[in-house]
């Protein structure tokens, strides 16, 4: 009903609401990180971390421990790095997608170097006590990040794809169901705190955006036209 609606309009408007709201949520992004980022800097202390952890520490046991564990090892560097390897094969040999590999080639590994030199420039030591071992300092989570990414870039892919809508909305649900579940590993395990898994997301989504730009952009060049120009005006 909405799209035969704006069909009708004499501008397609459905291209522009989907520039608008990446704007929108890639700016609300970047706030978040640099509110906690200046916050963090100022060694000022999160009050929702401390509530999250005790909350978090309330309900481990045994079963569920072992789980997060699976949980995490899906957003780890060395999955990530195998699934990626397996992405870009099937975007070139099979889909012969030679620019959608080649961002998300850029997505990965260039989020990947982002986080490792935010992680050196704020310095943030990990908590305590966790439940399994971690190198490396903390803020911004890379795991909450990588995975935003890979599977934020994976989920972009499968909506432009030709797939039912149906199946569109079930895998979309997957992978935000999967980036969600990455971050809270992270602060059920211990080796996170939320606000590391919250400044991951953030600038993850902002990377994840400019990338999904910049192919949107390839795009359009392709077909010598932007989006919201494609359609003919009425005469």
């Amino acid at each position: 009903m909405l799209r035969e609606l704006a069909n009708k309009l004499p501008f397609p408007i459905l291209p522009l609401l989907y520039i608008l709201g990446g704007l929108a949520l890639s700016f609300f992004s970047l706030n978040v990180f640099f509110e906690l980022s200046e916050d963090l800097m100022e060694d000022e202390r999160f009050q929702f971390d401390q509530v999250i952890i005790e909350y978090v520490s309330n309900i481990r046991n045994d079963t569920l421990t072992g789980f997060m564990k699976f949980i995490t090892f899906l957003g780890s560097i060395n999955v990530l790095t195998l699934l990626l390897v397996g992405s870009l094969i099937w975007l070139i040999a099979k889909r012969k997608n030679y620019w959608g590999a080649i961002f998300y080639l850029v997505a990965v590994a260039g989020g990947g170097l982002l986080n490792l030199g935010l992680k050196h420039w704020f310095g943030r030591i990990r908590p305590e006590n966790s439940l399994i071992v971690e190198q490396g300092f903390s803020y911004p989570s890379g795991h909450a990040m990588g995975s935003l990414i890979y599977y934020g870039f994976l989920g972009y892919l499968v909506v432009r794809s030709r797939r039912g809508k149906s199946l569109k909305v079930i895998l979309a649900v997957g992978f935000i169901t999967t980036i969600l579940l990455i971050g809270f590993s992270r602060i059920y395990l211990g080796v996170h705190y939320p606000s590391d898994v919250l400044a991951g997301f953030s600038a993850g989504t902002v990377w994840l955006f400019i990338c999904i730009g910049g192919r949107e952009s390839i795009r359009a060049y392709q077909k010598r036209t932007l989006p919201f120009f494609k359609r003919k005006h009425p005469q």
